[in-house]
């Protein structure tokens, strides 16, 4: 696993410097990097924007409120450690089992598949059309190129500063790390794929690339491709420095969306993003 690993990571690299070099070419020659296709302004105001923002971390705190409704404080789950033909059972204080975990990455992923709709329907009753919404795409082939090759040029630069801050900085922590070092299951697996390439990229997408992004760049321009995306990084604040590489994603994904007037190329973009680190968390905790 660990060789496979290591030629992965090669070929992405190789693959990304090929890439970066011909991008350069492309902008010394003076051509457009991504194209530019014509829209209209997204129908929103920003009391619509904030208005879903709350609504989104509602649904968010409702959702974690009612886990931790089923596993009250102090309702630990027990580990069983074996030594030899000794069996022992303790509990650990202050750290949540798998179950709890697991509940938690179920309502959170049903929690954004739910705003997204809710969102959607709301803004679709105050008259935006799909293409406002960002989920029409004229040339979806294209789209799908762009968003590969996006992918193919930021993984190997973000997953080595991603690196670098957790091994001299400070490590990252997330729930789904805790997540699968409790329970390496095929089930476990499967909802942390859900949860993470499913509908992460979905409902994160749709709100920062098209609700708010599409309303700043009413007011900045191409100035909101940034402010969208420090605003992405900084809600994965508590992950330890793992939002500092997270601007870097939220500028390449922010600047497809912008470019290609949908949000369905970053929606790629983002779960090939998330599904590269989770084999990749995969492959470290079964190696």
């Amino acid at each position: 696993m660990t060789a496979l690993v290591g030629f992965v990571a090669t070929m992405l690299c190789l693959t990304s410097m090929f890439c970066i070099v011909k991008l350069i070419a492309r902008y010394r020659r003076g051509e457009t990097l991504i194209p530019q296709v014509p829209g209209s302004p997204v129908p929103w105001d920003g009391m619509i924007v904030a208005s879903l923002f709350v609504l989104f971390l509602v649904g968010q705190g409702v959702c974690v409120a009612a886990v931790q409704a089923m596993f009250p404080a102090g309702n630990q789950s027990p580990q069983v450690i074996t030594t030899g033909n000794a069996t022992t059972v303790i509990t650990v204080v202050g750290s949540k089992g798998s179950d709890e975990l697991g509940y938690l990455l179920l309502a959170n992923a049903t929690a954004m598949l739910a705003f997204t709709c809710v969102a959607a329907l709301i803004l679709r009753v105050r008259g935006a059309s799909w293409e406002d919404l960002g989920f029409w795409d004229p040339k979806p082939r294209e789209g799908l190129r762009l968003a590969c090759v996006t992918w193919l040029i930021i993984v190997p630069p973000l997953l080595t500063l991603a690196a670098f801050l957790d091994q001299f900085v400070e490590p990252y922590s997330h729930p789904i790390i805790d997540f699968l070092q409790a329970d390496k299951s095929i089930w476990s697996v499967g909802l942390v794929i859900g949860a993470a390439v499913v509908a992460a990229p979905i409902a994160e997408e749709f709100f920062f690339r098209r609700i708010l992004q599409g309303w700043l760049e009413i007011k900045f321009g191409d100035w909101a491709v940034v402010v969208s995306a420090f605003c992405f990084g900084l809600a994965h604040l508590g992950q330890g420095l793992g939002w500092v590489p997270l601007i870097g994603f939220g500028l390449a994904a922010g600047y497809l969306a912008r470019r290609r007037g949908t949000i369905l190329p970053s929606i790629v973009l983002h779960a090939l993003f998330n599904g590269l680190s989770v084999w990749l968390l995969v492959a470290s905790e079964l190696a």
